[in-house]
């Protein structure tokens, strides 16, 4: 009876309504995207069918879900502008609305957002005494042509607070997949991702009683394929051993791992099998074993082999006396020679020496290394570098060194030449050199936010090219640049001399 009722009602019904056809469009070229490129501007720029009705009689909306964790209106424009800050899979849909009639047209489109900051060069500085990291990425322009991607305080820009105050220096740490950037800073030091520069940990978090040990402040971590060392401020040292090479699976002891000893600093490298040391107060060089497994922690001590000539005037290094200070570590492989080559700088009373010599296990796992084949001589930088001085080296071939606003070179016989003078008289505070395959660049680091990438190339020593590669400006003081490799297999490749 009702429905009769009805029925009749809307025969009766005289009255004039104004039906409308609700407005629907025809979307095309948004589309899925599983590589968009994490932290750079993306662009969609949809194409619409209006099917005849005025454009201007529509809205449109850009809504985003990450992870099922939330969601929001990324964008009220119809061409799409967004810089995705998180790695993940965004799910989203592209909404167009017909405002007079409210009719709605959508189309949904998943975005896999991807890292590429896997290599590149990381500079920290300081502005206003906060942190600042930074990232300059190199991209292949043409066959022979690379250009450089400035990153500026990527931090920041990625994540939108600070990352700390009074930064002292940057280390790495790798995984078989990615890295991680250890920033030591006065306000604490702690681990950044290598893939979207968040923060991972703590280093204080990172010690079994999720805190220092009593009187430790970071001065310089290296992590081996398995042993990880952090060096204090007071020379103890702390150790753990890694077992699967994933980051985070174990921590650091709060004991030190070697009694009667004040490490100065430490050196690794790839391949080198441990870990080597300057201990200060018995005046020695030393190591702790990285690999293999069965030996990783065992304590190494140096010895003068006694079968080997040592020019008289080389220090040994299992007694350097007292006051001698390392200034830098290095080493470089011969090829078909077992062991590694050292290079040192040390400095005894007011005068840096230069130092060369091998150093090789009787027998892998044997507690002493053996130093032969040493030689000494008065540095030929001597009269230009002090204390603050930066160093790297080309193998066998080139040694670099700074003094005020100048990169010498040295072609480790007679040659001392300026390689470039920065211009305006600021302090150069660090350096680093890069080389595989068709690259070789030494990355430069100033006290007035001044950045350089250098060609280090013969081409280029020799006038051929010009040096700089790259300037970037206003960044801070510079207190540390460092190439970053990516993970553990590109390291253990690129980075052997």
């Amino acid at each position: 009876m009702i429905a009769i009722i009805m029925l009749y009602s809307c025969i009766d019904d005289e009255g004039n309504y104004d039906y409308t056809e609700l407005k629907t469009v025809v979307i095309s070229n948004v589309s899925s995207n599983w590589s968009t490129p994490l932290g750079e501007e993306y662009v969609i720029t949809p194409v619409i069918d209006y099917g005849g009705a005025d454009s201007t009689e529509f809205v449109y909306a850009w809504v985003s879900e990450i992870q099922e964790e939330w969601s929001d209106t990324i964008s009220r424009e119809k061409v799409l502008r967004y810089t995705f800050k998180e790695i993940a899979r965004y799910m989203t849909v592209f909404i167009v609305e017909h405002v007079p009639t409210g009719s709605l047209t959508s189309k949904q489109i998943d975005i896999n957002t991807v890292s590429r900051y896997s290599t590149g060069w990381t500079i920290l500085s300081e502005q206003n005494n906060k942190s600042i990291l930074s990232y300059v990425r190199a991209e292949q322009a043409g066959e022979n042509e690379i250009t450089y991607n400035l990153f500026e305080n990527i931090y920041t820009e990625l994540r939108g607070d600070d990352l700390g105050t009074g930064p002292i220096r940057l280390g790495r740490h790798f995984s078989s997949a990615s890295d991680e950037i250890l920033v030591i800073q006065e306000s604490g030091a702690v681990e950044i991702s290598g893939l979207d520069f968040s923060k991972v940990i703590t280093t204080k978090e990172e010690f079994v009683k999720k805190d220092y040990p009593s009187g430790f402040v970071p001065k310089q971590a290296e992590y081996g394929s398995r042993l990880e060392a952090i060096l204090g401020t007071d020379g103890n040292l702390y150790t753990r051993i890694n077992p699967n090479g994933s980051f985070q699976v174990c921590q650091y002891n709060d004991v030190p791992a070697i009694s009667n000893a004040k490490i100065a600093n430490m050196y690794y490298c790839a391949y080198l099998g441990y870990i080597y040391m300057y201990d200060e107060l018995n005046h020695r060089m030393m190591g702790m074993y990285d690999s293999p497994q069965l030996y990783t922690e065992k304590i190494i001590y140096v010895s003068m082999h006694p079968d080997s000539t040592h020019l008289p005037t080389f220090t040994p290094i299992n007694n350097m006396g007292e006051g001698t200070q390392v200034m830098y570590i290095d080493s470089y492989s011969v090829e078909g020679a077992s062991g590694r080559d050292f290079v040192q700088i040390i400095k005894k009373g007011s005068d840096y020496y230069f130092q060369t010599y091998k150093a090789a296990f009787p027998a892998l796992g044997d507690a002493n290394l053996y130093v032969y084949g040493g030689k000494e001589e008065l540095f030929v930088g001597n009269g230009y570098v002090n204390d603050n001085s930066k160093y790297c080296m080309d193998g066998s071939s080139y040694f670099y060194f700074t003094a005020g606003n100048v990169l010498y070179y040295w072609d480790r016989v007679s040659k001392v030449e300026p390689y470039y003078t920065f211009p305006g008289g600021a302090t150069i505070l660090d350096i680093e050199r890069y080389a595989y395959e068709d690259r070789e660049e030494i990355a430069v680091g100033l006290d007035n936010g001044e950045f350089y990438i250098l060609d280090a190339s013969f081409e280029a020593m020799t006038g051929q090219k010009e040096k700089v590669l790259f300037k970037a400006e206003n960044l801070g003081r510079v207190v540390d640049v460092q190439y970053k490799y990516g993970n553990s297999s590109n390291f253990n490749q690129q980075s052997r001399q």
